[in-house]
């Protein structure tokens, strides 16, 4: 069926990936200069039906000019949280990491009992903390989750070839960015070996050992203004735990490393993913638990931002990576329009689409009438 081929073809391109010389991977183009007009990339096509379908081809992004000292600098102005049936609070007690933690720890504690539905995350809690706060949207370009500015500013240097997709909407002069799960990641869902399951399981119950967490708290989440670029975003993303100074940590389990291969696997892939996910909403510390086969961890360590852009510095480069975030997201932006829905993707080839769609009316009524009141009380 349908699923099955997209399957077989994302697990083609995994194959091929994997094949790449590691040095030719990283070798190709990152980002063009900032300051270009990405117009003489872009290819517009008008459907039957009048609709837009544009294309952005990664191969013409050069790595010539690249911006050294990119800008950028999250405020954090609130917080939340959701209870384990899903309902919002606004504020959340963040957990602090416990004191009696001893290692080995077995992170195969309570796998069995496990249902994660692993479902895409909806935007109605960042909605219920705009109105409940009286945020003006119209002072934000851009209203997302940073896991999906995440997916978008790793999509050059994944060696996978994991495809995203996210939609697009405006109200007014702000965008409305949310997650649609693609074919071949229902397809992957679907056909998880239990030991898939039980590596996201690890890091599941690493958290629950090592913080001191609220009986009925699911997930804290913090909100943050920022600018990509020009764009002025607001978003919101789920957080850990605190340290015992009150730092936000980001919490990690991996694999232990036997060799330098691991090390660079390690740096490569799962280093940038941490990275870019606290930098996006200025997390600066991390903790990693490392396992062993068995799924014990036998031993941690913290990392700060600063050490992993020192330890990473000939893999990657943090300031090149938002500079192709600011660029995709201000290419997809500059072309959509009010009342419209539009989905942004990749699908593991060499570009990124933008192509609009069926009208849907998918965002909460009460949010709309909010927005609508922000947009009326303008100054």
């Amino acid at each position: 069926g349908i699923n099955a081929e997209y399957g077989k073809q994302w697990y083609q391109r995994r194959v091929r990936a994997n094949n790449l010389s590691l040095k030719k991977l990283f070798r190709m183009s990152i980002m063009e200069r900032c300051d270009e007009s990405p117009s003489k990339k872009l290819k517009t096509e008008r459907t039957s039906t009048n609709f837009l379908h544009s294309k952005l081809s990664l191969n013409a992004i050069t790595d010539k000019n690249l911006v050294q000292d990119f800008s950028y600098n999250p405020i954090q102005l609130g917080e939340f949280s959701l209870s384990s049936d899903r309902t919002f609070f606004n504020g959340a007690t963040i957990p602090t990491f416990r004191d009696d933690v001893k290692l080995p720890i077995n992170l195969n504690h309570g796998f069995k009992d496990w249902n994660d539905l692993n479902e895409v995350p909806t935007l109605d809690a960042l909605f219920k903390w705009v109105c409940e706060n009286n945020f003006v949207i119209n002072n934000v370009n851009l209203l997302t989750y940073r896991g999906l500015l995440k997916k978008i500013a790793v999509t050059m240097h994944d060696v996978y070839k994991n495809d995203w997709c996210v939609r697009l909407s405006k109200i007014h002069s702000t965008v409305i960015m949310d997650e649609i799960e693609t074919e071949a990641q229902k397809f992957r869902r679907a056909n998880e070996s239990e030991q898939q399951k039980r590596f996201q399981y690890y890091g599941h119950q690493f958290e629950k050992e090592i913080l001191d967490l609220s009986s009925d708290q699911k997930e804290s989440d913090i909100v943050v203004t920022s600018k990509v670029g020009k764009l002025r975003c607001l978003l919101a993303a789920e957080v850990d735990g605190r340290d015992k100074t009150g730092n936000l940590v980001e919490i990690k389990t991996h694999r232990t490393m036997f060799n330098d291969h691991h090390r660079r696997i390690f740096e490569q892939n799962k280093l940038l993913n941490t990275y870019i996910q606290c930098y996006l909403v200025g997390i600066n510390h991390t903790f990693f638990g490392f396992r062993d086969q068995k799924g014990y961890v036998t031993h941690t360590t913290s990392y700060s931002l600063p050490d992993i852009e020192e330890r990473c510095a000939k893999q990657w480069n943090k300031d090149t990576i938002m500079c192709f975030l600011s660029k995709i997201l201000q290419w997809a932006l500059d072309q959509i329009e009010t009342g419209k829905v539009y989905h942004l993707y990749y699908s593991g080839d060499d570009s990124i689409r933008l192509k609009q769609v069926e009208n849907v009316n998918y965002l909460p009524g009460w949010f709309i009438e909010f927005a609508n009141k922000c947009y009326e009380n303008r100054d």
